[in-house]
């Protein structure tokens, strides 16, 4: 085993640790969740929020919830402010020096603190305990060879010095890996930690692709997998030349110093080219992942719930049977909130030491908020944390649902986001809905969807919905209106409330727009453009701004390809 493998497989053995601290806290989450919520009731009870709310007279999770309100985040934004000026002692006792910078999709992009305890916690579990984890089902072959890492970000330096920028900037930037990070992953640093507006794509899929023995693959959004291993489909070719001739394609747009630097770090590799070639040649109909990387074991990501659709499409299409998937447990800016337990298996176990964790009944908002010792399975909950970095009785607005027990403590998966993804006469149509509508119009007529986007279309007389789909195959005998009709169908069987105001007429019938082809692409290349780091840009399943309506019209198909 090479030094690498011998570092890594020591970070597995290490990350036996949490594991077993795990399996302890699932006998009693209750008590290891007072505990946390305590401790970080201790650590700020003299901060001005603290003394506000009487932290420090604070004895149990009853006390707390009678005390302190429920807030989102225009009710810390002001406090925020003030952090982010330079001000100390107001949310936590600790100096905060980043921020992190969610992604905007339902309005202004917001700074939320990020304390050094709470990184610390991050890292145990998404480095050390998965990796143990990962180990304790694969043994250590899989540690012997790179890694493909897709997860990128950079931060700015605001004027206090602190750092603001995505969540994945600081696992970049400050991970338990920084210093090797050459050594264990394939993407160069241009492509970990861009510069602004410069779109990765081909930079990631280059240094892939020359690594032969490349053993797993991780990525924030199983969506940016599936975009990259496409990207190799569709451009091979100039992919395998290039890697042959150790050049860049002239038409591939990259900043002129980070051509430079790349191309100082490549070499013409025929013998690798050769092999690409001879994998590539057996087609795309079948998966291909294995005969382009042999030693490849697995996949890493957020891969389920509005992420499953492209889960299905890389092991349908790309890994076939022998790699397996990884699901990253639920987490976000705040926090961690749970963690995976096991090979292809989407049930997650939430992480009691993560940070302090409430829940409400999606279905009864007005019941008090339960801890995790209370959930009932298969029921849905509203997420409310607090964690270490200065948010108390935080609306994630994230919906968990309840799929079994591990020990004492639940199993989840991530549902939705709080809210509908369609309401326009209260059919409250779910995100879930529009993602059964679409998979299961897949399954009926043999197509295969890039993407997919729905718009409530409230102007028009009656209102309806529009769905809008990318299409990457369509049999010859399938047409627009089969599509339509078939969506129809689909769409009532996944809400059964909207069936009566298709026969009333309250709402017309669905629209189809086609779109042409690289339309999300190029969508996902704009918002990079305009600033939005790559690895924050989740599908746009649901479009609800008049840039997202213009953008995506504006690309329709005008006619059916022949």
């Amino acid at each position: 085993m090479s030094v690498y493998g011998q570092m890594m497989k020591l970070m597995s053995l290490i990350g036996k640790g949490p594991m077993r601290s795990l399996e302890k806290m699932t006998l009693d989450p209750r008590a290891a969740q007072e505990q946390l919520l305590l401790s970080v009731l201790q650590e700020n009870r003299d901060t001005e929020y603290g003394r506000l709310h009487g932290f420090s007279e604070i004895h149990s999770i009853e006390e707390y919830q009678a005390r302190v309100p429920i807030r989102e985040y225009d009710g810390f934004a002001p406090y925020i402010e003030r952090m982010v000026r330079g001000e100390d002692n107001v949310l936590t006792a600790e100096h905060i020096t980043h921020y992190n910078k969610t992604s905007g999709t339902l309005g202004c992009a917001k700074y939320i603190p990020l304390s050094k305890k709470q990184v610390s916690i991050n890292g145990k579990y998404f480095a050390l305990y998965t990796n143990a984890v990962v180990s304790s089902h694969l043994g250590y072959r899989w540690n012997n060879g790179k890694g493909i890492n897709l997860q990128e970000g950079n931060a700015e330096v605001l004027p206090t010095g602190a750092t603001y920028g995505c969540a994945s900037s600081v696992a970049v930037k400050d991970g338990p890996f920084k210093n090797m990070m050459s050594q264990i992953y394939t993407s160069p640093m241009e492509a970990r930690q861009p510069g602004e507006g410069v779109v990765t794509r081909y930079i990631h899929a280059r240094f892939a692709l020359a690594e032969r023995n490349a053993t797993y693959a991780i990525s924030t959004f199983a969506s940016i997998m599936l975009e990259i291993f496409r990207y190799i489909e569709d451009n091979h070719e100039m992919l395998l030349k290039d890697i042959e001739q150790g050049t860049i394609d002239e038409n591939v747009n990259l900043p002129e110093a980070v051509r430079a630097s790349l191309l100082a770090q490549i070499r013409p590799d025929p013998k690798r080219a050769a092999e690409l070639r001879a994998a590539f040649a057996q087609g795309f109909d079948t998966p291909w992942a294995r005969r382009v990387w042999p030693k490849m074991e697995y996949i890493l990501s957020v891969c389920g719930a509005n992420f499953s659709p492209y889960t299905e499409k890389l092991r349908k299409y790309i890994l076939g049977d022998g790699i397996h998937v990884f699901y990253f447990g639920v987490a976000a800016s705040e926090g961690t909130f749970s963690v995976v337990r096991g090979m292809d298996d989407p049930d997650t176990i939430l992480v009691p030491d993560g940070c302090f964790m409430e829940f409400r009944d999606i279905n009864d908002p007005g019941a008090p908020c339960l801890t995790m010792d209370r959930l009932e399975e298969n029921k849905c909950y509203e997420l409310i944390i607090t964690n270490y970095s200065g948010l108390y009785r935080y609306r994630m607005h994230d919906v968990i649902r309840v799929t079994g027990r591990h020990n004492k403590t639940p199993l989840i998966q991530f549902e939705t986001r709080e809210g509908f993804a369609v309401n326009i006469r209260g059919e409250k149509t779910s995100e879930p809905a529009v993602r059964s509508m679409i998979e299961e119009t897949e399954k009926a007529l043999g197509i295969d969807v890039t993407d997919y986007s729905v718009y409530a279309d409230t102007d028009a007389v009656p209102p309806g919905y529009v769905v809008l789909l990318e299409l990457r195959r369509r049999p010859k005998d399938v047409t627009r209106d089969d599509i339509r009709r078939c969506l129809k169908e689909k769409l009532m069987e996944a809400n059964k409330d909207i069936v009566e105001d298709f026969e009333n007429g309250y709402l017309d019938e669905p629209r189809l727009l086609l779109l042409q082809p690289e339309t999300y692409l190029l969508y996902r290349d704009v918002m990079i453009h305009r600033g939005t780091a790559a690895a924050q840009l989740k599908p746009v399943h649901v479009i609800r701004n008049e840039f997202q309506r213009r953008f995506f019209f504006g690309l329709q198909e005008e006619e059916d390809p022949a």
